[in-house]
């Protein structure tokens, strides 16, 4: 085990890392696959960086549940970021990408809080190695941090009808949901080298990473890999989510979809072979990722019995401590004035075709009183259908269940424009302590304070402590939440009137598909 005792002072080699000078660590770290140095930077963290947690998921491994990583001999250097996944762009990437990264302060013998960090990026774009997600800040404050990547785009979310057939739980798909698994896994059997608790681990992640928990809480094959869960800007609705094989009242079926996708791009790259399934394995990356094709957690029949939005109405979720929220301009990163809807007329319009006969109900919540609200209400259909609903969602479930410690927050602060909503994302910085050096103080102070709500969420299962401002629990009666802006004050029943017929309209027309 190479975590350093804070008066053990080690043989280590200065090496320049992009603009800051780290030492490198001799004594190496014993995994189940092998031994790994990592590289020791500010105020004594130590960070491992690119650790392999499962197989590379290509020839044969493509579109499979990842396997185990392969042992290694000797020593690996793990001083810098692996490949992101593969994605649109000019990032450094590879289909060989299942790595993750630890960040840790922890002396000999310690047992730590571990936070698994999942990325955002519309389970298409991101990685672990992007600046924001520097874990230092969170290894400084008394939690080993591990951030992880997972396949994206088609390689994460393919299915097709000879994927199924292929596999022996009859399913395809979902393999995005199924590497966050194995990451949980491998933690499992290795965070202790690294001064971690694993019976205390907390997963949390934002947008696509929020989805990511809503996806984790609602399988039984993630239970007890996890003990708390924090879910940042839940990236659930109605377009990502769709059935195996039946449509689901909002899609067509993941493997009519995956087929079609499929067949179009063979077609396109006259390839040939012996079956489908060495056709589909012989395309390149390239052409994998140009396939006209969605991303969308699958209701398969194995890792989810059942729609997640019933799993959740049910209570049958795995219960843990939850934070949960969303910022309260979400849908700034998304519409644009000019892109609004020109009249009343043209806004309601749109939200009938968007709705639906099972939607009548819903639309005046989302047509503006006057053309001088057009914009806001455009906004706000967006931040409540794509990532509010479920957001709530989550805090509604765990209350259902009498989770005394469902914690709900509503982020407020638009460092950009104090005076404007927090449109999508903003938040982050403030949660890692990665905002810019010249950030005002008051604004530093918040990203402190945020950053020791989540560490101490982390360690008691409540964001409340010695020092921190009172953060009401959420309950089905009061649903109270922590307004984390510049000052911190509190609110309740944030959007319910229209959060509830959006949450009945959802089940609506789940439950007209099996009709």
């Amino acid at each position: 085990m190479a975590i350093i005792k804070k008066a053990l002072v080690l043989v280590i080699t200065f090496v320049f890392m992009g603009s800051g000078l780290v030492a490198a660590i001799e004594e190496p770290v014993n995994l189940t696959s092998g031994e790994i140095t990592g590289t020791l930077v500010d105020d004594g963290v130590q960070a491992f960086l690119g650790i392999p947690y499962a197989a590379a998921p290509v020839g044969d491994l493509r579109w499979k549940p990842p396997q185990q990583a392969i042992p290694w001999k000797g020593i690996k250097v793990t001083d810098r970021h692996a490949p992101g996944c593969i994605q649109p762009g000019a990032l450094y990437m590879s289909e060989d990408c299942l790595f993750l990264n630890i960040w840790t302060k922890a002396d000999d013998n310690e047992k730590l809080p571990v936070m698994v960090w999942i990325h955002g990026g519309g389970w298409a774009f991101g990685s672990n190695s992007v600046g924001t997600y520097d874990g230092a800040a969170f290894a400084n404050n008394g939690v080993v941090l591990v951030s992880v990547n997972y396949r994206m785009n088609s390689f994460g979310f393919m299915a097709h009808p000879a994927l199924s057939a292929e596999s022996e739980n009859g399913v395809s798909g979902n393999y995005a949901i199924l590497d966050h698994i194995a990451a949980l896994e491998w933690v499992q059997d290795n965070i202790e080298e690294f001064g971690g608790d694993k019976n205390n681990v907390t997963i949390f992640g934002e947008s696509a990473g929020g989805a990511s928990i809503y996806s984790l809480l609602a399988t039984p094959m993630a239970k007890s890999l996890f003990h708390k869960a924090i879910s940042e800007s839940t990236w659930i609705n109605a377009d990502n989510v769709i059935d195996l094989k039946n449509a689901n009242g909002f899609s067509e079926s993941a493997e009519v979809l995956g087929e079609r996708a499929i067949a179009a791009a063979l077609d396109m790259a006259q390839v040939t072979g012996p079956d489908i399934l060495s056709k589909m394995r012989s395309l390149s990356a390239q052409e994998i990722l140009d396939l006209e094709h969605g991303v969308a957690l699958i209701v398969d029949g194995w890792l989810y019995d059942k729609a997640p939005i019933e799993i959740f109405e049910e209570g049958s979720h795995n219960n843990v401590p939850i934070i949960t929220g969303y910022n309260d301009g979400e849908g700034l990163m998304y519409i644009r004035p000019d892109r609004a809807p020109a009249t009343l007329s043209d806004q309601r319009s749109l939200r009938v075709q968007q709705l639906g006969n099972l939607g009548v109900d819903l639309v005046d919540f989302y047509v503006a009183e006057d053309e001088g609200q057009l914009f806001d209400t455009e906004v706000d259909y967006s931040s409540d259908s794509v990532f509010i609903r479920a957001s709530r969602e989550l805090a509604l479930a765990s209350a259902l269940t009498g989770q005394q410690d469902t914690y709900l927050y509503v982020f407020a602060r638009n460092s950009r424009d104090p005076s404007q909503r927090a449109a999508h994302f903003m938040e982050v910085p403030y949660v890692f302590g990665t905002l810019p050096e010249r950030a005002p103080g008051e604004d530093k102070e918040l990203s402190q304070l945020m950053n020791d709500y989540w560490v101490q969420f982390a360690k008691t299962g409540t964001p409340n402590g010695q020092g921190l401002p009172v953060w009401p629990r959420y309950d089905l009666e009061k649903q109270m939440h922590q307004v984390l802006d510049v000052p911190i004050s509190q609110g309740a029943t944030d959007r319910k009137a229209q959060l509830d017929e959006m949450d009945r309209y959802m089940r609506a027309r789940y439950e007209a598909a099996k009709h």
